[in-house]
This record gives C-alpha cells, sequence and structure tokens, in this order.
C-alpha cells in the first residue's frame, strides 16, 4: 500500500471555552494576532498540560478570567487553520468566578445570543462553530 497517497494525520488540538452569562449568552473575543474576526476563547492544548490547565491558561491570557468550573466536554468540531492544518477543537463548559473581564490576547469580547452568533464575522478557521448552535443552546 502506498502511505503517501494517504491524508495527512496531523491535527492540531485546541480547548474552546462554552462560558454563558446570566441571561444564556454565549462570550466571544476578537481581535487575537494575526487574527481577523470573532473566536470562541480558548486555544491550543499543549502537550504538558490536563485540558484544565489549558482552559485556565487561555482564558487569564485572552481576558484575564479565572475559571471557578471546569465541566463537561459538550462537542467536538473541526477548523482549518490558515497554513491548511485541520484543526480539532473540543469545546468544554466553563463557569467563572466572575465577569470582571480584563483584555489580554484578545482585544474585545462580548457576550451574543443564538441568533447575534450566527450573525458574527468568525475567523476564517473558526466558521464552523455556526454549525454548532443547537449543541451550544440545545434548549431553544
Amino acid at each position: 500500500m502506498d502511505l503517501s497517497k494517504l491524508p495527512s494525520p496531523f491535527y492540531r488540538g485546541t480547548v474552546k471555552a462554552i462560558v454563558f452569562d446570566k441571561q444564556n449568552r454565549l462570550l466571544v473575543g476578537a481581535g487575537e494576532e494575526n487574527s481577523t474576526g470573532w473566536e470562541m476563547p480558548g486555544g491550543g492544548w499543549e502537550h504538558n498540560e490536563s485540558l484544565e490547565e489549558c482552559l485556565r491558561r487561555e482564558l487569564k491570557e485572552e481576558f484575564g478570567a479565572k475559571i471557578k468550573k471546569v465541566g463537561d466536554t459538550l462537542f467536538v468540531y473541526r477548523g482549518k487553520s490558515v497554513h491548511g492544518w485541520t484543526i480539532l477543537r473540543i469545546a468544554v463548559a466553563v463557569e467563572l468566578e466572575n465577569f470582571d473581564l480584563i483584555l489580554g490576547d484578545m482585544t474585545e469580547a462580548r457576550f451574543v445570543s443564538k441568533d447575534e452568533l450566527l450573525s458574527l464575522d468568525f475567523a476564517a478557521d473558526e466558521g464552523t462553530i455556526k454549525g454548532q448552535v443547537n449543541l451550544i443552546w440545545p434548549s431553544e
């Protein structure tokens, strides 16, 4: 069998936080370096980290946020990096200690409803999140 014809097994693993406010709106951010558009909070899962450590690091870097509780994995979705790599994104329920966000890697943050999420311009590698709205808001 000629293995050179098989697609690359390389995936970049990321962990994304599903954070709701008291009005059942979802936290999104924009403005990270080299990014155009909105994206879900979170980022690259480093080899030496647990899933929880990754989320804590990424939310602190992006929003100065502290996590109160890491919940269940809700779903997994894929994207493509600007380099053409497949990105595997693991979406995890997260509860923050508070909503006093201090912008870091992200230059903008907001909480959005389902309809608002569907109308946002997402970064090219994050746009597939729109196909997951019924998993983000399963009861609507």
